[in-house]
């Protein structure tokens, strides 16, 4: 690690640091928010969960955490770069992290790519590693959802046709747009000629360069996967199924934590859609959306006693309990110090060699004087 990687790699600290800010005004906001939903009768009321269950969806809540740093581990590894496992779990919680202060559509995304390459990836390669996770669960959801809703017998019910209907409505704008965004690209950033005419305005030049750097970087790490990668895509893609299984199962344990009769197959692949629709809101990690979103899916399954409070379970399982707990790992987990005594080391090498190398030039151009 080079020392401006070593000073790159502080800028997350302090950003995270106020994310303990926004835990509680988050939690106060969803009190706020039960309150004037149900005249406060849910604080009156007796629905309370079962202690057991609550436990155990807290243990599925994080499992994610673990999977994905493998995943991640894997490909990084299959790339060529040996990451411990530590790091790739500290990228995994600022991903998490970065998620919660930023638009569920751009999510993690942003600083999981930062943080990769700060451990050494080029942009293409680290971009490629953050799209093919994604590429990973969207194929997970695409074999899961019809499934769940086949088993389940749910195709009939009333927000899936709906959400059926609007989907049939936008797909075609949302395709043309999609596939004139990417041609462009292409075009741009394949074709060389292209590429010399952009660069001869100096304020583009720069930007067009580094964005035919990064084409050409994806395109090398995506070749790579797909024709040497087909046994970790296996492994990655079973953790896959792992991750997002746990990860759903949380409405059907606060459930059973009620008392209530859960239906675990179809409400998986509600998960699904709720998570889908939420990409399309634009406050950071969804705030007052997400339980909009949430309650609108599974009012119809629910009662109006217990629904609150199962949208105020899983809001608090799924995002403030994560946030909290990897704001504290994040800030924790820390280079070491013989990470740090390494850094120290290898900067000091560094700078002897340019003193060495310095000091040799000085004596040749001496020399060249002197005769």
């Amino acid at each position: 690690m080079e020392p401006t990687q070593s000073r790159k790699a502080s800028w997350l600290d302090p950003l995270f640091k106020k994310l303990f800010f926004l835990i509680p005004l988050g939690v106060i906001g969803n009190v706020v928010a039960v309150l004037i939903a149900t005249d406060g009768s849910l604080f009156r009321s007796e629905v309370h969960y079962a202690s057991g269950y609550i436990i155990i969806a807290m243990l599925l809540s994080i499992t994610p955490w673990f999977t994905g740093s493998l995943r991640l581990l894997l490909w990084s590894r299959f790339l060529g770069n040996r990451l411990r496992y530590r790091e790739v779990f500290r990228i995994a919680l600022g991903a998490e992290l970065g998620a919660a202060i930023s638009p569920p559509l751009i999510g993690g995304t942003a600083v999981k790519t930062c943080m990769l390459m700060q451990k050494g990836f080029s942009g293409g390669t680290a971009l490629s590693l953050t799209a093919l996770e994604s590429m990973e669960d969207g194929l997970f959801f695409l074999i899961m959802v019809p499934l769940a809703l086949t088993l389940s017998s749910s195709w009939d019910l009333p927000v899936i046709q709906g959400l059926l209907s609007g989907i049939r409505h936008a797909s075609p704008r949302m395709f043309l747009l999609g596939s004139g965004i990417v041609c462009s690209a292409v075009l741009v950033l394949a074709q060389p000629h292209c590429r010399s005419v952009l660069k001869r305005f100096p304020p583009a030049a720069r930007p067009i360069s580094l964005l035919g750097s990064v084409y050409h970087n994806v395109i090398q790490t995506w070749s790579t996967i797909f024709f040497k990668g087909k046994s970790v895509f296996v492994l990655t893609f079973a953790l896959t199924a792992v991750q997002w299984i746990c990860r759903y199962s949380i409405i059907s344990l606060l459930l059973m934590g009620l008392g209530l009769p859960a239906r675990p197959v179809l409400y998986m692949a509600l998960q699904v859609l709720v998570f889908a629709l939420m990409s399309f809101i634009p406050t950071p990690g969804g705030a007052g959306g997400a339980e909009a979103v949430f309650y609108l899916f599974y009012r119809p399954f629910l009662t109006a006693d217990s629904i609150v409070a199962v949208t105020m379970g899983w809001r608090f399982l799924t995002f403030y309990f994560l946030l909290l707990l990897a704001a504290v790992l994040f800030l924790f987990m820390k280079g070491t110090k013989q990470e740090s005594l390494s850094v120290i080391t290898k900067t000091g090498s560094m700078r002897q060699s340019r003193q060495c190398t310095a000091l040799l030039n000085l004596k040749d151009n001496k020399n060249r004087e002197l005769l």
